[in-house]
């Protein structure tokens, strides 16, 4: 048994030496060699660095640079127009405004008077318009003739004994109970018909003539002109200023 062991233990260190000798030999150099792969060899390049490329491909040449592109030059009108449709430029706001008609140089002087306060650079300019010669009483208009005619018959059967139809013309289908010279004597003859519970109205009777009209240069907000024409018309239950409207 003794004998076993000690001829087991020479087995294993002859087979050590045998294979140690054995690599140096296969490894005579004892230098790693390693492998050369051909130049011209095509590489595989991954997902990952297929992106990395297409981001340098798109930097600039000068990576230290920044480039920014160029913005229009954008028009301060063009874009308020944009924004508000209805809104002109300030250069654009009209810097005179006009009042008026007034049927005679009388009217149109007292109502310079009471804008002259307010207004010192307003004038009077003598215009072609429809000019009121005379005022209308009327019965109101009538959808047809057919309904105007009846209208008649009714006013008639109530006493009213100067009816006139209208049968065309801008007035057509209304009736009417009389023209007066002033606006003050047609609503006085309103009355006896209110007593009658007659409806009436009251128009002027327009022709072409030269009428009068009062230009204000002005150079604020239209805002505050028409302003000053309320408080005019609220100071006297009398006046009937018109709102004023650009120049034309």
């Amino acid at each position: 048994m003794k004998y076993l062991f000690y001829l087991l233990a020479l087995a294993n260190a002859v087979f050590f030496i045998w294979e140690t000798g054995f690599r140096q030999n296969g490894n005579s150099e004892g230098v790693s060699r390693e492998l050369t792969i051909p130049g011209n060899a095509e590489r595989i390049v991954l997902a990952t660095e297929v992106a990395d490329l297409q981001g340098l491909a798109s930097e600039p040449a000068d990576a230290g640079v920044t480039v920014q592109p160029k913005t229009p030059a954008v028009d301060p009108s063009a874009e308020a127009e944009s924004l508000l449709p209805g809104l002109k430029p300030q250069d654009e706001a009209p810097d005179c405004f006009q009042i008026g008609p007034a049927p005679t140089q009388e009217e149109a002087n007292d109502l310079l008077d009471l804008v002259k306060s307010h207004a010192a650079e307003a004038s009077i300019v003598e215009k072609s318009g429809d000019v009121a010669e005379g005022w209308w009483v009327l019965f109101p208009k009538a959808e047809s003739l057919e309904t105007a005619r009846q209208n008649q018959r009714m006013l008639m059967e109530k006493g009213v004994k100067d009816a006139w139809l209208f049968d065309k013309g801008p007035l057509k289908g209304a009736i009417s109970l009389g023209l007066y010279k002033t606006r003050e004597e047609a609503e006085a003859a309103r009355q006896p018909f209110k007593d009658k519970n007659i409806v009436t109205e009251i128009t002027p009777r327009l022709v072409r003539g030269q009428v009068y009209w009062l230009k204000i240069p002005w150079h604020r907000s239209a805002l505050e002109l028409e302003e000053i024409v309320q408080v005019l018309n609220s100071q006297d239950s009398t006046l009937h200023v018109p709102v004023p409207i650009p120049c034309d």
